[in-house]
């Protein structure tokens, strides 16, 4: 049973799309899945892809990236997590050879299995989560521009148009297009049908 059970987990482990690695306490990678090697290639080039030691292809991509978070994540697992001892998780940005931004969420378990526990491996797991890490910034901004709606907003005296956050002035409807998902339909009030219309005005005190 345990012979089936351990061929069971590598087919398991090779199968998954999540991107699959066993690290020791060195942080030498001491195993991989094909999902790994095949995202691997992607994101690095084939120098960089060379490297077996964890610490160190997070720092080559840092080095291929705008802001360096994931060297600031190798120095934190550096000094903060041998031995492996709990879960760790973060969330790393990476920039494609494609100049495309894509997000892995990364999560580090120790490997608590008694047969492996003096060797103190853990299994690390990559997941792509761009798609989800668009759509909270889209809601974020969605949320931001209705925020716009409440406090103060500067108004002309005059002509009535909104300067928004561009310092730009917009009649009241494109402001409102804008930063909501309203659309308009113009009509006219009974107030400025008398003001402008006086003479349709009987059919507002007559109505049919």
């Amino acid at each position: 049973m345990r012979h089936f059970t351990s061929d069971l987990e590598s087919l398991s482990f090779q199968s998954t799309n999540h991107q699959l690695i066993i690290i020791d306490q060195h942080w030498i990678i001491r195993s991989c899945n094909r999902a790994w090697q095949h995202g691997l290639h992607k994101l690095l080039s084939y120098a960089a892809c060379r490297h077996n030691h964890y610490l160190h292809l997070m720092e080559a991509w840092s080095a291929q990236q705008k802001n360096g978070y994931p060297s600031q994540i190798a120095h934190y697992l550096r000094h903060n997590v041998v031995p492996f001892s709990e879960t760790h998780t973060y969330d790393i940005p990476v920039t494609t050879e494609h100049n495309e931004e894509k997000w892995f969420r990364v999560e580090l378990t120790p490997l608590q299995d008694n047969s492996v526990m003096d060797k103190h491996l853990a299994l690390v797991a990559h997941t792509d989560i761009t798609e989800q890490k668009k759509t909270e910034l889209e809601l974020r901004q969605a949320l931001n521009e209705a925020r716009t709606l409440y406090g103060l907003l500067p108004i002309c005296a005059v002509c009535k148009h909104i300067k928004d956050e561009s310092d730009e002035w917009n009649s009241v409807e494109r402001y409102l297009e804008k930063h909501t998902s309203a659309e308009f339909t113009h009509d006219i009030c009974p107030e400025c049908i008398r003001r402008v219309y006086p003479k349709y005005s009987t059919i507002l005190d007559h109505p049919h």
